[in-house]
């Protein structure tokens, strides 16, 4: 058995490198927001950022590269304490890319595998289950956004953890599905890891609710089990959980989303009649991984070993599939009640549960039918070497012929420095780039503000909008079918990614100032660009305009006054006449020895002496007493130190970091520690302790005496 899956995870593998893989990454895609996700504006260039900042034995918490600044570790797709994903730090991001999917391509075929063999499956049948999972459309389609297919790669072996949970409860069993667990999350989509554990547990209460029909007894150990690895999975998570949801609380994304106005369907994947379509034209789908799976799943439920537990598998993967029809079927209507689930932007991925269902259920139907060949070994030898031949000619070929291939290595960058370098453009400033905001690769050195994560600050989206348009938003309409919210007819809206248009008017221009905004790059130019900014020269991506009226990064002020109740309230305030930009600042809260507001301006000056990601070093020197402000998002964990003592970080101008300084020479300090990850780290070690204790306890109870 555990030379059948090896070898079929090695070849599959093998085989996809050989065949599924190009030697560089295909020029028509550069640029482009193609099907396949973010992979070159959001993945490549974050796996440079946290490969260079591990090589330098740093941990990136905070990425100074986006917006005014956000949290790096906490915006989970990053990964960053995914063990696999530290190896970005030795070898070429691309090559990682590569040899990570070998490895999760191997993990889903052993995975799988092996809950099927759990189930009854033989060699064959395992190896078919494993197969026809991890080359299935739906693990498969999502290799260009790697947390997702990491995360998808890991579901067959946390429903085999929790099978073995069930048949073996105990501390060992506990431990392995608590890795089981942790390591998906830490990989950096846990909406996939809730899909998986949603039909674990569906799959986990009908099996106890059979063995407590047959036995007439609750299964007390095996639901401590479960209990117990769940929560020890969590808690080897909670490093990168807790972080996730503090920054939840200030994102203008939800998780997954568990927002009711951020959940968008894309309407083609939904629909019932394009999914059968699709099966009927090309023998698979996103669902349906081979009409050879489709085909020998019905046996999984012959007379035999497994029989109840093969049931129970294939009512998890029907409603599954019901789940991705939010539109036809009610199942999806019962799961956005759950309070862990909420509403999805995406319910077709519901389908990870049919695709893994249907291909255990093929393994455990490929053993059925062997078996009535047990007489004729020859026979059985060959029908399970022809389902497998099967398999991979009419699934998982065609499944890769569908797919474009994954480049071995990674496009040349294209700085956007370099090129502002070029036009004679310098500074600390920020560059807004109108439009779509296509990241940056990690090695340039300029700051695109309008370049959000997936987790964005809230205030860095509303700021922008409201510049644009006049009304602040964290989210935006789109083109498109939409699913109108419950109980309306209003149609959803999708989160804010980063597009950015300029207005017919510079009525809000002031908020680019106070944002730092130095340098403006539009292909298609407002008439008041030219009369309020200089033009410097034209780049791939527009006409460059440098604006004369950006505040420093760092810059010190004489006026300051609360903001006031409402956000719409405030940023009308910050673009008033009256409030000059410069000498004026908003705050959450007045510091009890404040500045008064000054007819003049008061001298001052500050100037960045040190910065790192996570700490950066300040000196201010005034006449009089006043507020220091850093143009750098306000975030819980930042902590600030005048002169060694204790400061509190204020928010000023409803986004950034503020401190008050009495008149005089100072240094402040500021440091991104956020309380959030100490306490997750310290549940993690708790938990990793508790795991060595149980299992040298447990390891002493079953060797046997001398």
């Amino acid at each position: 058995m555990r030379r059948a899956l090896a070898a079929t995870a090695a070849g599959t593998a093998l085989a996809w490198l050989a065949l599924g893989t190009q030697a560089a990454f295909p020029t028509e895609l550069i640029g482009t927001r193609y099907w396949s996700g973010d992979f070159l504006s959001y993945y490549l260039p974050n796996a440079e950022y946290l490969g260079q900042r591990l090589a330098r034995g740093e941990l990136p918490l905070w990425d100074p590269r986006h917006a005014a600044g956000e949290p790096f570790l906490a915006s989970l797709q990053a990964g960053a304490l995914y063990p696999p994903n530290w190896l970005h730090a030795l070898l070429p991001t691309q090559s990682v890319f590569v040899a990570l999917t070998m490895l999760h391509l191997a993990l889903a075929v052993i995975g799988t595998g092996a809950f099927a063999a759990a189930l009854g499956a033989d060699a064959f049948g395992a190896a078919l289950a494993g197969l026809a999972y991890a080359t299935s459309l739906r693990v498969m389609g999502e290799i260009w956004s790697p947390s997702a297919f990491y995360t998808s790669a890991w579901a067959g072996a946390l429903w085999w953890a929790v099978e073995r949970a069930l048949a073996r409860p105990g501390a060992r069993s506990a431990v392995v599905l608590g890795a089981s667990v942790a390591l998906p999350l830490l990989a950096g989509w846990p909406y996939g890891v809730a899909i998986a554990a949603l039909g674990a547990a569906l799959y986990a209460s009908l099996r106890l609710l059979e063995q407590a029909l047959r036995e007439r007894r609750v299964p007390l150990t095996a639901l401590a089990t479960l209990g117990a690895g769940v929560g020890v999975g969590a808690a080897l998570a909670a490093p990168q959980l807790l972080p996730a949801l503090e920054l939840l609380r200030e994102s203008c994304r939800a998780l997954g989303s568990l927002r009711e106005e951020q959940a968008v369907f894309v309407g083609a994947p939904h629909d019932p009649a394009r999914f059968a379509q699709a099966l009927w034209a090309h023998g698979f789908n996103d669902g349906i991984p081979g009409v050879v799976a489709l085909a020998l799943a019905p046996f999984a439920l012959l007379r035999g070993p497994g029989r109840t537990r093969a049931g129970a598998l294939l009512l998890v993967g029907a409603l599954g599939l019901l789940a991705s029809f939010p539109d036809h079927a009610p199942v999806y209507g019962w799961l956005r009640g759950l309070p862990v689930l909420g509403d999805f932007r995406f319910p077709y991925r519901y389908r990870l549960l049919t695709t893994l269902a249907l291909a255990v259920a093929a393994g455990l139907g490929a053993t059925r039918l062997l078996a009535l060949c047990a007489a004729r070994r020859t026979l059985g030898l060959a029908l399970g070497c022809t389902a497998l031949a099967l398999q991979l000619a009419v699934a998982t070929r065609p499944v890769w012929n569908a797919l474009i291939p994954f480049p071995r290595a990674a496009p040349e960058a294209r700085p956007l420095a370099d090129m502002l370098d070029a036009l004679g453009v310098h500074g600390d400033g920020r560059v807004l780039r109108a439009g779509w905001s296509g990241r940056l690769r990690a090695s340039d050195r300029a700051r695109v503000l309008n370049d959000l994560e997936p987790l964005s600050l809230a205030r860095s989206a509303e700021l922008l909008t409201f510049f644009e348009s006049g009304q602040p938003r964290t989210v935006s309409r789109t083109t498109g079918p939409r699913v109108p919210a419950a109980g309306s007819g209003d149609a959803l809206s999708a989160p804010y990614y980063g597009r950015i248009g300029l207005p017919d008017t510079p009525l809000r221009a002031g908020i680019l100032d106070l944002l730092s905004v130095s340098v403006v790059v539009s292909s298609d130019p407002p008439a008041w660009l030219d009369s309020r900014y200089t033009r410097v020269g034209e780049l791939p991506a527009g006409v460059a305009f440098t604006n004369p009226g950006a505040l420093p990064r760092a810059y010190r002020v004489s006026a300051a006054s609360l903001e006031p109740e409402g956000l719409q309230a405030a940023l009308a305030k910050l673009i008033e006449p009256a409030f000059t930009a410069g000498r004026h600042v908003l705050l959450d809260a007045l510091p009890p020895e404040r500045p008064a507001p000054l007819e003049r301006p008061a001298e001052g000056s500050v100037a960045i002496e040190v910065e790192t990601p996570e700490r950066i070093a300040l000196r201010t020197r005034g006449a009089e007493p006043g507020i220091v402000v850093l143009t750098d998002a306000w975030f819980p964990g930042w902590v600030a130190r005048v002169d060694g003592a204790e400061a509190r970080v204020l928010r000023a101008n409803l986004a950034f970091r503020a401190v008050a300084v009495p008149a005089g020479d100072h240094e402040i300090e500021l440091r991104y520690r956020p309380h959030s990850l100490r306490s997750g780290a310290l549940l993690a070690a708790l938990a990793a302790f508790g795991c060595a204790v149980a299992l040298r306890v447990s390891r002493g109870r079953s060797t046997p005496a001398p």
